[in-house]
């Protein structure tokens, strides 16, 4: 019988030993991937400076393993964030325009609307890359948005792909 209590006593002893290794063997894991993915982000970033790193990887661990939960008011200001951060474009679809092509500028011939916003004698100055034309700057009489255009060389129409209100 007493033997039995010390192979008992012998195999929880080794037990616990293993499972400690076990255990610590899984953090050393959890902190190498940590440090992989910090040293990631700042190469590919090229950042110096260790408090964006820092923010990074919290934000990793609140992602991936929420272990700091977050409150309303901070999910509401993340998702301000995010909207921000989307495009601004207000055009539904791009939009074919005629247009008459002077002095780099494309001159609009009609006027068009953009999600409620009126642009009349609007004006694109071009630049060219090739036979592809593509505008740099936009100007309206009204000037409430601003909207940007691609044409081909020798073309009578620009097609606007991209349109926000100033």
């Amino acid at each position: 019988m007493q033997e039995n209590n010390s192979n008992n006593n012998y195999l929880s002893i080794r037990r616990k030993h293993f499972l400690w290794i076990v255990f610590s063997l899984v953090i050393f894991g959890a902190i190498l991937y940590c440090a992989s993915v910090v040293s990631d982000y700042a190469e590919k970033n090229e950042i110096e400076n260790f408090d964006d790193a820092k923010e990074y990887g919290l934000g990793i661990l609140k992602r991936d393993f929420a272990l700091f939960p977050e409150n309303d008011t901070a999910e509401e200001e993340k998702k301000e964030i995010e909207k921000e951060e989307r495009s601004k474009n207000i055009l539904k679809a791009p939009i074919l325009l005629d247009c008459s092509v002077e002095d780099g500028k494309a001159l609009v011939k009609e006027p068009f609307e953009v999600a409620k916003n009126k642009a009349t004698d609007a004006v694109f100055e071009l630049a060219s890359h090739g036979n592809t034309m593509y505008s740099l700057n936009f100007s309206s009489k009204e000037n409430a948005i601003y909207c940007k255009g691609t044409l081909k060389e020798g073309q009578q129409k620009i097609f606007v792909y991209y349109c926000e209100k100033i």
